[in-house]
């Protein structure tokens, strides 16, 4: 009989200690509630160390679909995996909304026995992860061998799973929040046709680099202003739909060119701009010009017809540790642009600013 009183004292200890373990996750949760894959991660991570498994993974419902959002142990690298509901053990536990065990996955016909074998899984617990009334996954540990489940250990996961669902339901709507936060930031600063900075963001990213560049005194800050000769012609005679596909072919062919640190952007109708920051020489600046005008003059394919463009372009380099206005150096350019069109178009104009802007 003492036996059996150390057993259970055993027992005691044990789910007293996976107890604070949940406690403690909780704790880590909270503190990851703004970013929800490190969330997932923590989640699967401790429960995997919770519940002694060799493998942990947060799966969610997409359409028809689990798909394996976050997973730790064995399971980590099917991270991505992508099962039937319909034909999956964590599908059944979603449609009743129950846990549910399978001691031996090999004899089990409940569940998707490749995807087991797969990810080595003999045996597996699902627990349903609720949010409000809707059930969006479902937590899942597996083991690599036959499992006999005790009824504490089903209580443990239990109560992880009401503690899970809770969270990890609020944690999916921060992240679709934020995500439509980006999506609607993106809009208001991107230009829908071709995707780049619009007029907005444009101006934003001059007035930075300009303060960059008054703080740094090292390398040349160009700006460029330049749009497509006769543009107006070419939507007049061949249609809008013909311009637009225009302009969208000519603005990834410039942004194929530009460095990835540069904003090249879409001002508006056929205007465009280029920011270029750290250009070792004014002269560096001029090559620039000459490889979109160069590039800008092979032909483009609209439809059931080809055309060849122009560019003129109006550059102004600003030298190191100068400072202007935002407005001043978008004078320049505008000026030089129209200067580059006066002296035939399909060319550039370039302007070195004056010393008098320098501090």
């Amino acid at each position: 009989m003492s036996t059996g009183g150390e057993i259970t004292k055993a027992q005691i200890n044990h789910t007293a200690l996976r107890l604070k373990k949940v406690i403690d996750l909780q704790g880590l949760l909270v503190s990851l509630q703004f970013n929800l894959q490190d969330f997932m991660q923590a989640v699967v991570t401790q429960v995997q160390a919770i519940t002694a498994g060799s493998g942990a993974v947060v799966e969610l419902l997409d359409g028809d679909e689990l798909v394996y959002a976050a997973a730790s142990g064995t399971v980590a690298p099917h991270t991505g995996l992508r099962l039937q509901a319909a034909k999956s053990l964590s599908g059944l536990s979603i449609r009743t909304g129950e846990l549910l065990v399978s001691t031996d996955t090999a004899t089990d016909p409940r569940v998707d026995l490749v995807a087991c074998r797969k990810v080595g899984a003999a045996a597996m617990v699902v627990v349903p992860l609720r949010r409000l009334d809707a059930v969006i996954g479902v937590l899942k540990v597996v083991w690599p061998e036959q499992h006999p489940f005790e009824e504490h250990e089903i209580d443990i996961l239990q109560m992880m799973a009401g503690l899970l669902g809770a969270a990890l339901g609020q944690q999916l709507e921060i992240d679709r929040r934020r995500q439509l936060e980006e999506r609607l930031s993106h809009i208001a600063q991107h230009d829908s046709l071709t995707g780049l900075p619009n007029r907005a963001l444009f101006r934003e990213r001059l007035e930075r680099a300009l303060a960059r560049h008054a703080r740094n005194n090292t390398g040349q800050l160009a700006l460029m202003y330049f749009d497509i000769d006769h543009f107006k012609s070419i939507n007049d005679g061949l249609g809008h739909a013909a311009g637009d596909t225009l302009l969208k072919a000519f603005a990834a062919r410039v942004r194929a060119l530009v460095r990835a640190t540069d904003t090249f952007a879409r001002l508006g109708g056929d205007e465009f701009a280029l920011i270029a920051e750290n250009l070792p020489s004014a002269d560096a600046a001029d090559a620039v010009a000459e490889k979109l005008l160069t590039v800008t003059q092979d032909q483009f394919e609209l439809e059931d017809r080809t055309v060849r463009v122009s560019t003129s372009i109006g550059v102004v380099t600003l030298p190191p540790g100068a400072s202007t206005s935002s407005d001043e150096l978008i004078r320049w350019a505008d000026a030089a642009m129209y200067r580059a069109k006066n002296a035939g178009r399909n060319g550039f104009h370039a302007v070195r600013t004056p010393a008098a802007v320098e501090d």
